[in-house]
């Protein structure tokens, strides 16, 4: 009986032996190579709350944790930052700048209804009118010239009324031929006068069709070398005025409004001058006359007599090259006359010139005309830019 309870007791401690050395094999053992072989643990279950992609917890980890391949930067971060505002600085910057520009912006208006308005805009400046019905009673447009943005109006509702009250710098495009007309000039003159009154208004100058004897004595207490608010006038033909300082000469163009002149009577005289080498131009009550430059633009040849007309135009005895000082000025490759005896030579010549020098001579009064204009553009730029700021 003692002998069998000693083998149950045997038994059990061998048993009891066998088990520990299992568990000590499952804990050293399996629980190594157990954790050597998983990298990333994920309970089986979760709730809804706690779930997220997969995708955005890679993100983050690339966010927060450098790749091994990288050398960690500790301060990444803040130069991220710092780069951040220094970009912000210099967008800050640009759009100062960009307004400052926008301040600096250098506008003048046109107003005027007279016909070498639409001469120094369409046919000087280069610039469009909207709409382009020419019988609309409102036209407009736009254009930048060099530094100056420059906006023109025009038609029969173009009134002194109409200016904006805001206008900073204004050129009035005047008729000063007649009485009439003056009246009309004048109260142009009045209203912007009222405008400097508001402190706004600060420069204006005149675009002047003046009188063909050049009595023009009625602008002249406006000019402010007389106690006036004119700071310049471009004034059309030979004035003693003109001195290029504040009175320059500007040419009369051609002629761009003929109330009586139809399509088909236009096309015939534009036909004429396109077959015809020279154009005569005799004087009327001035030298200067629309047919000069209407002949220019067709490349035929003006042939202009050369006398100066009654009046208080210029005295050849001070100015040498008057008449049409502008155009001789500018090199204008015409015919001059001093007397209509003269043209017989001059056409015995012409039949002495082959068709090839004709046409030669026709691209150069062409181009000349071209240069002409574009000179007067930048004239004209210059000179209010000057003036006006």
């Amino acid at each position: 009986m003692r002998f069998q309870w000693k083998r149950v007791v045997r038994s059990l401690l061998f048993i009891y032996c066998l088990f520990s050395i299992y568990a000590a094999y499952i804990v050293f053992f399996q629980g190594r190579r157990g954790s050597g072989d998983l990298r990333v643990t994920a309970p089986r279950e979760r709730s809804k709350d706690s779930v997220r992609p997969l995708q955005n917890v890679e993100e983050q980890n690339d966010f927060q944790q450098p790749e091994r391949d990288d050398e960690w930067n500790p301060w990444e971060e803040d130069e991220k930052i710092e780069s951040a505002l220094q970009h912000k600085a210099q967008l800050q910057g640009f759009q100062k700048q960009i307004l400052q520009n926008r301040s600096r912006q250098k506008k003048v208006q046109i107003w005027g209804k007279a016909a070498i308005g639409l001469y120094l805009w369409q046919h000087i400046l280069g610039g469009q009118l909207t709409p382009n019905d020419v019988t609309a009673h409102w036209r407009e447009g736009q254009l930048k010239a060099g530094n100056l943005h420059l906006s023109f109006c025009t038609g029969p509702t173009a009134v002194p009324g109409n200016i904006p009250l805001d206008t900073e710098n204004v050129v009035l495009v005047l008729n000063g031929r007649e009485e009439e007309k003056i009246k009309f000039a004048t109260q142009w003159l009045h209203y912007v006068q009222t405008l400097l009154q508001t402190n706004k208004l600060q420069h204006v100058a005149v675009v002047l069709l003046g009188n063909e004897k050049c009595e023009n004595d009625w602008i002249e207490p406006y000019l402010k070398k007389h106690g006036g608010f004119i700071d310049l006038i471009f004034l059309v033909y030979d004035s003693p005025w003109v001195n290029e300082e504040d009175v320059y000469q500007w040419p009369l163009g051609v002629a761009t409004w003929l109330p009586q002149e139809t399509s088909e009577s236009l096309k015939k005289y534009q036909d004429a001058l396109l077959q015809s080498d020279l154009t005569l131009c005799p004087v009327g009550i001035n030298t200067e006359c629309y047919r000069i430059y209407e002949a220019c633009s067709y490349g035929s040849v003006p042939v202009v007599e050369d006398v100066m007309t009654p009046g208080q135009c210029g005295n050849s005895s001070v100015f040498q090259n008057a008449p049409l000082r502008l155009l001789k000025l500018m090199g204008a490759p015409f015919i001059f006359v001093k007397d209509w005896k003269e043209l017989p030579a001059i056409l015995e010549k012409e039949k002495a010139m082959s068709l090839q020098e004709k046409n030669q001579r026709r691209r150069i009064v062409i181009e000349w005309f071209k240069q002409f204009r574009m000179q007067l553009r930048q004239k004209f730029v210059d000179i209010l830019e000057r003036h006006f700021f």
